[in-house]
């Protein structure tokens, strides 16, 4: 049977008018404290998050490093400093960041390679504090916890959007898929602005840098020719008066604060070094959807000779043999995509599936199993299902069914019969 990754992403996000999920209705509140209760839920979905949008970036730790330590300066000087802040690169190439309740802060890949210094890394590190410490995505919790979130089948986030996953992606959205329905407040928004430049401006940036960072959003808008950003704009328009009212506010601010070019291209230097080798990947994606395979092999093979220490280039060489049905010599590839990030749950899924279709069950069984423990996935409930009947685990079997027949689509339909089928066997 093909497998399905699920992609009903779990977002509970605030963030820069990029991808970040501040939901219209929820409750402001200026100079409240942030709660316990909002503590607690962004920690608990802080993994997940990290998890669905594509993992920790790890080619090069110093760049985290760099990120976490400009992050904490610009909190230091926020509404509550003492929050248990962290900052995360996370391996994703679109441009984005995101916030959770309480603290816990990622900035996509993609956008560190747009930027162009430290101050304009700031304003966007300063605008994901504000939406902290302005609350607004405190009304979240309660429908967040309504919805069962923490117990709740996670979906796969591909990350990226890459069209080489479409044959795995989702067929329906039925568990509080929260980033397609939290579209933002322009006062939110407003206020996230405004709050982040006084706080660059007291951490010694120039704010300036906040209007430049709204001038890219709004160029790259209105000049992108792809449809995720096409969308992922759509939800959430940048706007000429989000610039017009970031220059008044940075006029009331004080002036020729430090910009960090020099600081931040050496802390991108990677990046940058690496930009050919994430333009092979896309390409082979590309010739991935077009069916093209030796092509995507071929440009996949020319991205990893770049940078072997990448685990997407691994993992899209292993997907693409084992869209040719080369499942053994997938097996290899997927192995250097776990080596190189042994932390995100996807290669260890996809290599499950390649042992699978091997009939190699118990290494199978390992595979999803580690990746469910980092990302619980439809897909790997179902495949674990049936590992489970092939040794009469009937309980175990039972229940990852009835957990994959949570995600809905084809391989929820898929693992009912599955329950039907056993409920007959009796």
């Amino acid at each position: 049977m093909k497998s399905l990754l699920s992609l009903n992403t779990l977002i509970v996000a605030a963030g820069i008018g990029l991808g970040c999920g501040t939901p219209l209705q929820a409750q402001a509140s200026q100079g409240k404290p942030v709660t316990a209760q909002e503590i607690t839920l962004g920690a608990s979905q802080y993994g997940p998050m990290k998890q669905s949008q594509g993992a920790q970036y790890t080619v090069d730790p110093a760049l985290n490093a760099y990120v976490k330590r400009i992050g904490l300066k610009l909190a230091q000087a926020s509404e509550f400093p003492n929050l248990p802040y962290d900052f995360t690169v996370i391996n994703n190439g679109e441009m984005n960041a995101w916030a959770l309740p309480g603290g816990k802060i990622a900035i996509n890949r993609g956008l560190l390679a747009e930027l162009g210094d430290e101050a304009q890394l700031a304003s966007v590190l300063a605008h994901e504090i504000s939406h902290v410490t302005k609350r607004h995505s405190a009304r979240l919790q309660k429908k967040a916890q309504g919805a069962s979130l923490l117990g709740a089948l996670i979906g796969i986030g591909v990350g990226l959007k890459a069209p080489q996953y479409q044959d795995l992606a989702m067929q329906g959205f039925n568990v509080a898929a929260y980033g397609a329905q939290a579209n933002y407040s322009r006062d939110y928004e407003l206020q996230a602005d405004s709050a982040g430049m006084k706080m660059m401006a007291a951490s010694g940036y120039d704010p300036m840098a906040a209007v430049e960072l709204q001038e890219i959003f709004l160029r790259q808008s209105q000049n992108s020719r792809s449809n995720a950003l096409g969308q992922l704009f759509a939800s959430h328009p940048p706007s000429k008066e989000r610039i017009s009212a970031n220059r008044l506010t940075a006029a009331t601010l004080s002036k020729g604060g430090m910009r960090g070019k020099a600081e931040y291209q050496n802390a991108t230097s990677q990046l940058y070094r690496d930009k050919q080798a994430y333009q092979y990947l896309k390409d082979s994606m590309l010739a991935y959807s077009a069916k093209n395979y030796q092509q995507a092999l071929r440009l996949s093979e020319s991205a990893i000779a770049l940078q072997p220490r990448e685990t997407l280039f691994w993992e899209m060489k292993g997907q693409i043999l084992s869209k040719q049905e080369r499942f053994k010599d997938s097996i290899p590839a997927f192995d250097r995509a776990v080596n190189a990030n042994p932390q995100f749950y996807r290669p260890l899924a996809l290599r499950g599936l390649a042992y699978k279709s091997l009939g190699q069950w118990q290494q199978a069984e390992s595979s999803l199993l580690a990746s469910q423990q980092m990302l619980p996935t439809q897909t790997a409930s179902y495949h674990l299902g049936e590992l489970a009947l092939r040794k009469n685990d009937r309980t175990a079997a039972r229940q990852y069914f009835t957990n994959a027949a949570q995600g809905g689509g084809e391989l929820g339909q898929a693992a009912q019969r599955q329950l039907q089928d056993m409920q007959y066997a009796y």
